[in-house]
């Protein structure tokens, strides 16, 4: 009888270690499941998109109206710093005649101006050079004086509006940017385009 016991009672201890192995393992693979990362086949990820570096606004860009179509920007008048008007807003119509000096020059000149559309007009009347050759005629800050002895007093800066060549009787030069003026302009000076020599000149006073 011992015998039989003892085998029942070895069979009933394996049983529950049996039993108790189930539950380990069991317990081991629900922790390991628990904890494995999730791949979901619907999560959809962005491509790389490559960016293009910034432009700054003035390149390669054209201004445009509400059409779309182009329009050109206006220019930009020059910064004056000065609290004074330049000589073409403040001074004219001018006027003067041309005396000889190194050449029997003559004619009339008479220079006026357009706020509306900021030009300056300069008309000479009966121009005579003096000479057979191309001249410039030359806008300057010196003064022309007549009398026996005309002479040209060179001072500042000097603007050269046009070439002449012997007579014209009558021509009128337009300055659509008279801002590039001398800040002084006092007389008109007709020189030798070959070389320099002063052929006449005249004084430029205000006029009504």
């Amino acid at each position: 009888m011992r015998i039989g016991r003892w085998a029942a009672e070895r069979r009933r201890l394996a049983l529950v270690s049996g039993l108790v192995a189930v539950v380990v393992v069991g317990s081991v693979s629900l922790w390991t499941v628990s904890h494995e990362p999730v791949h979901d086949d619907t999560v959809t990820r962005a491509d790389p998109i490559d960016s293009e570096p910034a432009r700054s606004p003035g390149v390669g860009l054209r201004p445009a109206n509400g059409l779309g179509d182009p329009v050109e920007p206006e220019p930009v008048r020059p910064v004056d710093d000065s609290p004074i008007d330049p000589w073409w807003l403040r001074v004219p119509p001018v006027a003067g005649d041309i005396v000889g000096i190194g050449a029997d020059s003559s004619g009339h000149v008479r220079i006026a101006g357009s706020t509306d559309d900021e030009t300056l007009a300069v008309q000479i009347d009966h121009l005579e050079t003096g000479v057979g050759g191309p001249v410039d005629v030359v806008l300057s800050a010196g003064t022309v004086r007549g009398g026996t002895k005309p002479m040209w007093t060179p001072a500042g800066e000097s603007f050269a509006l046009f070439q002449a060549d012997g007579v014209e009787q009558g021509l009128t030069v337009v300055l659509a940017d008279p801002w590039e003026l001398p800040d002084e302009v006092r007389s008109l000076v007709l020189l030798d385009a070959g070389t320099g020599t002063v052929l006449g000149g005249a004084a430029l006073l205000p006029a009504g």
